[in-house]
């Protein structure tokens, strides 16, 4: 009987995940809401701003947030509780109250409506999960490995690539995922500071959902479900193929 119930809930909660892709997929299967999109020249300059996007603020997270972590992993010092406050602060103030705040700022800096404003806007929100998750791996660290590491001679970027970066690779990729996925996911915010010049898909694709077309709509989320898998697929692969070879000599820095 308890297994009954627990079989039959876990189909529940499938269904739950599954029907709303399957109304999604089943709107989306019309020829000329796709020859609508693939004629449109907005959906490739979309598609592209939106993948630039990620990418740029994925390379920011990981500048930013690999030293970050390690120091908030590793170091104890005054004030720490107040920093770690101040870069989860995106995470619990509206993202609305934040981006407007932001935006009069941008306004000055004249990078409000350009696309390094939507880098770094996106970034600000993404920060907080990468540098969690990447803090994670550095914990589980043991600091001895690098000092036995720096004993038998091998310099700062030796020892990270060779003994740090292995250890918190899986942090590094969870943490990068996420930051893909997020901001994938930003419309409010690329709205206001983009302002509109700005286009990714969410920006094309929200008036079609929000009283548009529906089924041209449902295209468009198709299409971006598949650019975020893709972007995630591949980065995830070559990420991989990379620290591989990297472990297997076949590359020297």
């Amino acid at each position: 009987m308890k297994r009954l119930v627990m079989k039959t809930l876990g189909a529940i909660i499938m269904l739950a995940f599954i029907m709303p892709f399957g109304a999604l997929i089943y709107e989306s299967l019309n020829l000329d809401s796709w020859l609508y999109i693939i004629n449109d020249k907005k959906t490739y300059d979309a598609s592209i701003t939106t993948i630039v996007t990620a990418l740029l603020t994925l390379f920011l997270n990981i500048i930013l947030g690999t030293p970050a972590a390690n120091i908030l992993a590793r170091k104890d010092f005054k004030g720490k509780n107040v920093i770690q406050g101040l870069i989860f602060l995106p995470l619990i103030i509206p993202s609305f109250v934040s981006s407007m705040g932001i935006y009069f700022t941008f306004i000055r800096l004249g990078l409000s409506e350009t696309l390094i404003g939507v880098v770094f806007i996106h970034t600000v929100l993404t920060l907080p999960y990468y540098i969690h998750s990447t803090t994670i791996g550095y914990k589980t660290l043991n600091e001895n490995y690098d000092i036995v590491g720096k004993m038998l001679g091998a310099n700062r970027m030796q020892r990270f690539f060779y003994i740090t970066l292995p250890h918190i690779m899986p942090s590094v990729i969870a943490g990068g995922s996420l930051v893909i996925i997020v901001s994938f996911a930003q419309y409010l915010n690329t709205l206001i500071i983009g302002g509109g010049k700005v286009l990714t898909i969410p920006i094309l694709m929200f008036p079609y959902i929000s009283g548009g077309n529906i089924k041209v709509g449902a295209v468009y989320s198709v299409l971006y479900i598949f650019i975020n898998f893709s972007l995630l697929f591949i980065l995830e692969r070559k990420v991989k193929r990379i620290y591989n070879k990297k472990m297997t000599g076949d590359i020297v820095w």
